[in-house]
């Protein structure tokens, strides 16, 4: 009697989905998403060509008149600031456009896969979870960068004439986050908190309002903290370097600094009835137009001393390198973190 010995016939080996595959895959649910954010920038860069064009115009008219200090130079200098200094609630959405392009590109990508239940069938047919977040999360953050880089350049272009008329400053709060490569660290900030928030909710609309609040907050506390990055130059001219921003300014007499309440008793001698202690460390003086006493010349002659701590627009790129630097490490941590919560916790 002879036994029949059956061979093992080994598991066929399933080969995963090639990344060419995957990536037209992921174009094809996300391009609602792709199409919308470009349309929105296609809009916005037609609004600042056309207005760019026309400022360069109107500041190349100021450039060419001579003598600079006449009369219709001074007018036209005037027309040109009051014209193009308030760009009104369009500079609000310049000021929010990253944080708006990061959110709205990063919370539907997970957030879209878990509040549909679609990631069932998509993290199952040979793709895997992590290839899955790699393929959709690595073209996402490059694609927000791009984009974003390139509308800052645009808005820099924008605004040049402004930085050059001393109308705005690059270093002020609604110019800086906009331009250079800061952008590009908000946008992928904001980018990775809407990931990150997409996969905790497990829905968008909560993880968009999630990503854009945060987003908000951090950028509220920056621009508190930001001149902080460098230690801030001091001066006691009144007229420092054009495009400077200014940190703080105080008084001092004797080397000690001086109140608001202390000057305003200083000043009654010479008849000024008003000292205002403005915003962001300001002082300011107003002298009574009954006696026309100037009271910054006043206080000078006995002893006071007007103090100034400002950052030049030199260190315009150092800031923007220091906050792109700490922005992109941000970005990678949360993204890294999403990974870990995808590879270790079931969906």
């Amino acid at each position: 009697m002879s036994t029949t010995t059956l061979a093992t016939v080994p598991p066929p080996q399933v080969q995963p989905i090639p990344w060419r595959s995957l990536a037209w895959v992921i174009w094809r649910r996300q391009r609602t998403t792709t199409l919308t954010i470009l349309g929105i920038l296609g809009l916005l860069a037609i609004y600042l060509l056309v207005s760019g064009l026309q400022m360069r115009s109107a500041w190349s008219t100021v450039q060419a008149c001579t003598p600079v200090h006449s009369s219709a130079c001074q007018f036209a200098w005037e027309n040109f600031r009051n014209a193009h200094s308030n760009p009104g609630i369009v500079s609000a959405v310049f000021i929010f456009a990253p944080l708006l392009i990061g959110a709205f590109a990063g919370a539907p990508l997970i957030g879209r896969e878990l509040e549909t239940g679609t990631f069932r069938y998509a993290w199952t047919q040979g793709v895997g979870r992590l290839r899955w977040a790699v393929a959709l999360l690595v073209p996402g953050a490059i694609a927000v960068a791009v984009l974003t880089g390139a509308f800052g350049a645009l808005i820099a272009w924008h605004d040049h004439p402004l930085w050059e008329a001393d109308v705005a400053s690059r270093l002020q709060a609604s110019e800086f986050p906009t331009t250079g490569i800061a952008i590009v660290g908000w946008s992928l900030a904001a980018f990775s908190l809407g990931v990150l928030a997409g996969y905790l909710w497990r829905r968008v609309v909560p993880a968009l309002a999630t990503a854009i609040g945060i987003g908000f907050g951090l950028a509220l506390a920056t621009s508190k903290l930001r001149f902080r990055y460098i230690a801030p130059l001091r001066t006691k001219s009144l007229d420092f370097v054009t495009g400077s921003q200014t940190v703080q300014q105080w008084w001092e007499k004797a080397g000690a600094v001086v109140s608001g309440r202390d000057l305003n008793i200083a000043l009654q001698s010479a008849g000024i009835q008003q000292i205002d202690v403005g915003n962001g460390g300001k002082t300011t003086v107003t002298a009574s137009p009954s006696n026309g006493v100037d009271p910054i010349t006043y206080l000078l002659q006995h002893g006071y001393q007007q103090w100034t701590s400002y950052q030049p627009s030199s260190r315009y790129w150092q800031f923007q390198w220091i906050e792109f630097g700490w922005l992109t490490a941000l970005a990678v941590l949360l993204l890294a973190a999403t990974f870990l919560l995808i590879r270790r916790r079931d969906a």
